[in-house]
């Protein structure tokens, strides 16, 4: 008995598609030229399981909230500040270079009498602090300074800094006055060739307010001893002409007797009267000088014989 074959299923018919038929034609709505189409967009969501944010760390954070301008800022700011700051024991190795400076500039028999801790800030310097020793002593206003120190290491080779010194002798005309400069305690000296200006360190006030009363004293007592000076120099009015008065020859008296009255010398009387001989007679008239701070003798009346 032979088996029938399996039937064949039949395939299923297909679903007509959605839409006009062949022989239908399909309206499409009319748009302006230039007119944009409004096509919804489809929502498309994405999945999200599974991703997370990355974390940044807060330094990374920081940098990356820092623009490239505002870095550069920062990195100049930095520089700058390096610039006006000195390195560590600048200040004290400087003062020290400026005693002993100020110890060696001293002349023979000249003495401080005041001393005090300042510094400088000059254009030509980049603006970085200098430090130094002003000095008044019994002769002149001394200052002396070290220039600024530099963050790089100095060799051995270059040798010792070049002080700055500076000598103002109490004859020059100059001033010295305590001010504050740009907020800060200072000293101003103002001279005939331009100002010099110092910084005054906490601690340096009392000091600087007494060199300042040292210059005043030592410029006054400079004055007074210039004036007399020049007093001195001046030679002395010439004595007034002398004053000449008749003297009648009494009784008894004689060149001498009358050189003592009057206060002169018997040479004096006979030159002005031309008297070849001390003899004289009653009566004669006889030019004489008049005797200082003393009034002349009356004259009496000659007894002729």
């Amino acid at each position: 008995m032979t088996s029938s074959p399996a039937p064949v299923p039949s395939p299923s018919p297909r679903t007509p598609l959605v839409g006009p038929s062949p022989n239908q034609t399909m309206e499409l709505p009319a748009y302006a030229p230039g007119e944009l189409l409004d096509v919804p967009s489809p929502d498309i969501t994405l999945p999200t399981r599974g991703i997370r944010p990355r974390r940044h760390s807060r330094v990374q954070r920081i940098l990356i909230a820092l623009s490239g301008g505002t870095l550069l800022i920062v990195i100049g700011g930095v520089l700058a500040l390096a610039t006006l700051l000195s390195p560590l024991g600048a200040r004290s190795a400087a003062r020290r270079l400026a005693e002993q400076e100020l110890r060696s500039e001293l002349e023979e028999g000249e003495h401080v009498i005041g001393q005090a801790y300042v510094s400088q800030r000059n254009w030509w310097d980049n603006f970085r602090e200098s430090f130094g020793v002003l000095a008044a002593t019994d002769r002149r206003l001394l200052f002396v300074g070290v220039p600024p120190a530099s963050w790089l290491r100095r060799s051995e080779d270059d040798g010792p800094p070049e002080l700055r010194v500076q000598s103002l002798s109490y004859d020059a005309p100059f001033t010295a006055q305590t001010r504050r400069i740009l907020l800060f305690p200072g000293v101003v000296i103002q001279t005939t060739s331009g100002d010099l200006t110092f910084l005054v360190p906490r601690g340096e006030a009392s000091r600087v307010d007494e060199i300042e009363r040292v210059v005043e004293r030592a410029q006054v007592a400079q004055s007074q001893a210039t004036q007399q000076e020049q007093l001195g120099r001046i030679a002395p009015p010439p004595p007034p002409p002398p004053v000449y008065v008749t003297h009648v020859v009494h009784s008894g008296e004689s060149v001498t007797s009358i050189a003592r009255t009057y206060r002169t010398t018997p040479d004096v009387i006979r030159q002005l009267n031309r008297l070849p001989t001390d003899r004289i007679r009653i009566g004669q008239r006889l030019r004489v000088p008049q005797a200082p701070n003393a009034a002349p003798p009356q004259p009496q009346p000659a007894n002729v014989p």
